[in-house]
């Protein structure tokens, strides 16, 4: 395949060029003029050329969504490696649950993927078996989960930090202070709160705000390479830029639903966009933009839990009943894209925190995450002009339904290949089921 006319794009600038790819591989990327003949031409027509996109942060077993329809939604989104993260449906606790995850993923893939391992209590050791079977980071509630998720307390967490710090892994936490939601969800109930602002309140950001420094205090004392996910707050960033600059290695995760929806979208919209950590204010959103626009964010992600109309709907007369989640793998790239167009981001940036950064995060670069030679001929191909209305009816997600429904974007993806292999066209998945491979970290 040789891909020509086309504006290649990368953290470090955008270069008109083309590039050649064999047996799944990119072996050239040069002038239209010195490429070579191929069994197959495609003309980008002058478009951007995005490296393949990670999406980090993805509950595909979480029903109705199944890990087909999930990656299937992925690749239409114009996610070519999707990492899983586990949650309450599948913890992913033991070397056996990590086996079975990868076989039962493998079958469904229509995207390559990768699988983070969870960390729950009384599982010892485990982690270390994971991580030797290629796991990509090990996920931690710092707030309760639920019955289905043995809870970390502080010292077993400080324990399990030590572990990873010992065999080069990587923590992904959920950082926010459970006693304060506990005590929070226990008064609003107690004082009959059920109305849609009771969830901004039973989640305040201080809990947010003090988990996410403590955690981080945590990493640079045990030494352990640890990412905050899904952040809602600006105070997060600086506090994890600040213990970077001393020499830890702290990154921060935010997701496309902070960059687009508030506080007051709760309050309008309930279970429909209620997930934790909440959104906040409009001054926020605007920070997370400014942040992710100068490099202070190291990675977005989708935290795609795509819970069926039935399960938010219970959440309409009491917004405790409700679950946290929403889909998001559909709608990712194109969200993106929007900022493209609205000039709050660059294309440069995007191509950053979408795809080099999170592989170089993951341990899978530069397999992924890049277009030069040598790399796995991942690129998304995308058509800055194209306007599209985003509606419920169009996405592939099994649960039916985006919380975007409604919104137009400008910018959308076009074409995604994924080792020299068209996988999405024109909104229509090519790929065949199982046709993902799972993608171990390159030193495992």
């Amino acid at each position: 395949m040789v891909v020509k006319n086309a504006k290649l794009v990368s953290p470090r600038g955008i270069y008109e060029a083309g590039l050649a790819v064999k047996d799944g591989k990119i072996v050239a990327v040069a002038r239209d003029i010195h490429l070579p003949d191929a069994d197959r031409l495609i003309d980008a027509e002058g478009r951007y050329v995005l490296p393949g996109l990670l999406d980090g942060h993805a509950h595909t077993f979480l029903p109705p969504e199944t890990p087909a329809s999930g990656m299937k939604a992925s690749a239409k989104g114009g996610v070519t490696t999707m990492l899983e993260m586990p949650g309450t449906q599948f913890g992913c606790f033991s070397a056996d649950d990590y086996k079975l995850k990868r076989e039962t993923m493998e079958k469904s893939s229509f995207v390559d993927f990768c699988i983070h391992a969870g960390c729950a209590s009384g599982y010892p050791g485990e982690l270390t078996k994971m991580h030797k079977l290629g796991s990509t980071g090990s996920k931690f509630f710092i707030s309760s989960a639920g019955p289905k998720w043995p809870q970390t307390f502080d010292g077993e967490v400080i324990d399990r930090f030590r572990e990873i710090a010992n065999y080069g892994g990587l923590a992904l936490i959920h950082a926010e202070n459970d006693s304060i939601l506990r005590d929070n969800e226990k008064r609003l109930k107690e004082e009959g709160r059920k109305d849609f602002a009771a969830h901004l309140e039973c989640r305040p950001r201080i809990a947010e705000v003090e988990a996410g420094k403590r955690m981080i205090d945590y990493l640079e004392m045990t030494g352990c390479r640890g990412l905050i996910v899904h952040t809602s707050v600006p105070e997060t960033v600086w506090y994890s830029a600040k213990a970077h600059r001393r020499g830890a290695e702290t990154y921060v995760e935010t997701c496309t639903q902070y960059l687009y929806l508030t506080e007051d979208d709760v309050k309008r919209n309930g279970p429909w966009n209620k997930f934790a950590p909440p959104p906040r204010t409009k001054a926020d959103k605007a920070e997370l933009r400014r942040l992710l626009q100068e490099g202070w964010i190291d990675t977005i992600a989708t935290d795609h839990a795509p819970y069926g109309k039935d399960r938010k709907e219970a959440g309409l007369d009491d917004i405790f009943k409700a679950p946290n989640g929403m889909p998001g793998l559909d709608t990712y790239l194109p969200l993106l894209l929007n900022g493209v167009s609205e000039g709050w981001l660059t294309m440069e940036r995007l191509s950053g925190f979408s795809a080099e950064r999170p592989a170089q995060i993951y341990g899978i670069y530069p397999r992924k995450g890049a277009i030069a030679v040598g790399s796995d001929a991942d690129l998304v191909i995308v058509d800055m002009d194209k306007e599209v209305k985003i509606t419920n009816d169009d996405q592939f997600t099994a649960c039916g339904w985006t919380p975007y429904d409604g919104i137009r974007v400008k910018g959308w993806p076009t074409m995604s290949i994924i080792r020299g292999n068209i996988v999405m066209e024109d909104d229509q998945v090519l790929s065949k089921q199982g046709s993902g491979l799972f993608i171990p970290r390159l030193d495992a």
